[in-house]
């Protein structure tokens, strides 16, 4: 009978209070709430991507390549050197990977070629990251 919203609405309006007080000291124990595991994870996740993104502009700045980059420059630098030096033929004949082994300088050498000629690295910031990430130096 007394159940259409249009007597409904009125009558839960008369009874709302017209000011509604928030104790403060409640809003202060939601905010030092407990973080869940999820949104942890999430922050975690968030901040570590900032950081990385910070690190990115900064090596950009720098003139100094990307990590991924070097590495190639360094695969790229051994499979050069194998090819040269017939590798394939020699593990071949001998059946094992014994005795195989290329000298530091030349490796660098050739991956100083890969980074300054075919990738346009500065060769300062090329030595530098090479010696680096082959752990030749102390990391910056």
């Amino acid at each position: 009978m007394f159940t259409e919203p249009a007597f409904i609405l009125p009558g839960l309006c008369e009874q709302m209070p017209y000011e509604i007080h928030l104790d403060p000291e409640s809003e202060a124990e939601d905010a030092s709430a407990p973080e869940s595991g999820s949104a942890r994870t999430a922050r975690e996740r968030r901040d570590a991507a900032e950081r990385k993104r910070a690190e990115r502009a900064r090596r950009r700045a720098e003139g100094i390549p990307e990590p991924r980059l070097v590495e190639a420059a360094i695969a790229t630098a051994l499979c050069d050197l194998s090819r040269r030096g017939g590798l394939r033929a020699r593990v071949k004949e001998q059946r094992s990977y014994d005795g195989i082994a290329y000298g530091l300088d030349a490796v660098l050498g050739q991956a100083m070629e890969e980074l300054v000629e075919r990738r346009g690295v500065a060769q300062p910031q090329a030595k530098r990251a090479l010696m680096q990430r082959l752990g030749l130096t102390r990391q910056a």
